[in-house]
């Protein structure tokens, strides 16, 4: 274990900004109950606990939000980033989109694993795994099955019905439009069918079926 003597700025910054990265707990209150010969010789170096926080360029605000997880909290998180339609794997969202939230679900006194946070929040974790299985030709394999068998794929429809496939298509492609043209379709005459109205029989779009008639 580290002692105070062998601190310096350098190494307190760089020793904070290690664990924030790794999605540790850097509030106050942790600190001050978990490795308080960090958090000496930070106060001594640097003045305060948020000064040096800062001094690793990190925002000292984020690191006190710590303290407000509950499982409530983290329930609401994960269901807001996969309405969202983010990417949920583990690897993402504990190294890239959400580390202090993948540290908090992790607990012991939460919910122990990423697995169980999922689980917990409604959602199938098999499912979530999938993000990384999918290629670029992958998902034109997919897009043109389903055309194939006659499925909607408008965004909407595609988000509701797999929210996995359309996130990994836009992060492949940069936008859904772009992964239908890679795979051979047509987005303005997708979209059409997304302008029917509820009780209407589809209307042939009058661009589309001249086009079809030369």
């Amino acid at each position: 274990m580290s002692t105070e003597r062998r601190w310096s700025q350098y190494s307190i910054a760089a020793e904070i900004r290690h664990r924030y990265d790794a999605g540790e707990d850097l509030s106050y209150s942790y600190m001050a109950a978990s490795d308080i010969a960090l958090l000496r010789a930070t106060m001594r170096y640097y003045g305060s606990w948020r000064e040096g926080v800062e001094a690793a360029g990190i925002d000292y605000e984020s690191v006190s939000r710590y303290r407000t997880w509950t499982p409530e909290r983290i329930i609401a998180r994960i269901k807001e980033l996969h309405t969202n339609g983010a990417d949920l794997s583990w690897r993402h969202v504990s190294t890239r989109l959400d580390p202090q939230l993948a540290a908090a679900a992790t607990r012991k006194q939460h919910y122990g694993s990423w697995r169980s946070a999922v689980a917990a929040a409604g959602l199938d974790y098999s499912r979530i795994r999938r993000y990384r299985e999918w290629t670029g030709n992958a998902i034109i394999h997919r897009l043109q099955e389903m055309h194939r068998q006659g499925i909607n794929l408008n965004a909407r429809h595609v988000e509701a019905m797999d929210i996995t496939l359309i996130t990994a298509a836009r992060r492949k492609f940069l936008s859904w439009e772009g992964a239908l043209e890679a795979a051979g379709l047509d987005p303005a005459e997708i979209a059409v069918r997304r302008t029917v109205r509820r009780g209407r029989r589809l209307e042939p779009d009058k661009s589309t079926s001249l086009n079809r008639s030369r």
